[in-house]
């Protein structure tokens, strides 16, 4: 961090592996303050320990993003610790796969629980603040299949198609008070959850660059539109899926 750079409080959902950590990883190698939430407690301590020599405060936090008294009671240890919170990441998401004739009501709540009511709890209760200091990013986690559904994705896909959409409102709806609300829609990732599975060994045959995605290059678009380099970009989401889909 640049010394007239003054640090930020930045949130992260599903913080506890994956892109999540990278997120937090890049904030706080910069010098800001990190809050890494996850719904283990455990994985948010493991990645808190392991960023512990970074330049920013960390914190670790757990609970449920699609609880109203969770990410009150989260925003409280966080802000208490920390300050208020700057930025915003909306990272926490599932991705159950099924055709529709056999997702179970249970599947469907969950999915939209966590990746679209979790995404409009985060935002509800952080932006407020935001509004009231005039200053605040907002960087929602969509998806590849948000706009290119296919068979097998159908509740997944419905639930980022979601998050695009509810970005562009909110976008529309904080712009005018300083805050910045846009998504980033990555395509295949190399986390555990896609490399212990074999799907990715043909869908990387059909990303151009030949190759997944590591974490740390969807980090870096994010930290990207936290930026002043990035102060006209409004409601947007932003493809990083190596070529695999563009619009």
């Amino acid at each position: 961090m640049m010394a007239n750079e003054i640090r930020r409080h930045v949130f992260v959902t599903g913080a506890g592996g994956g892109i999540g950590a990278a997120v937090a990883a890049r904030f706080a190698h910069t010098g800001d303050s990190v809050t890494l939430c996850d719904l283990s407690p455990e994985r948010a301590l493991a990645v808190a320990k392991s960023l512990g020599d970074g330049k920013g405060n960390i914190l670790h936090v757990s609970g449920d993003i699609s609880r109203r008294e969770d990410m009150s009671r989260m925003r409280e240890e966080a802000e208490s610790a920390s300050g208020p919170v700057d930025i915003l990441v909306n990272n926490a998401g599932i991705f159950p796969d099924g055709l529709v004739v056999n997702v179970t009501d249970s599947e469907w709540d969950s999915i939209m629980g966590v990746n679209l009511k979790g995404t409009f709890l985060a935002t509800q209760t952080f932006v407020r603040g935001m509004i009231d200091r005039k200053k605040g990013w907002i960087v929602n986690l969509a998806s590849v299949d948000g706009k290119t559904p296919g068979p097998g994705n159908s509740v997944y896909s419905a639930s980022k198609a979601a998050v695009i959409s509810f970005t562009q409102s909110m976008a529309r709806e904080a712009a005018p008070y300083g805050v910045f609300v846009n998504a980033v829609a990555p395509g295949w990732v190399a986390t555990p959850n896609v490399t212990k599975g074999e799907r990715w060994k043909e869908a990387v045959k059909k990303i151009p660059l030949g190759r997944l995605a590591e974490p740390s290059e969807i980090a870096d678009v994010i930290a990207f539109l936290c930026s002043k380099e990035a102060r006209y970009i409004v409601g947007e989401t932003i493809n990083v899926n190596g070529g695999l889909f563009m619009d």
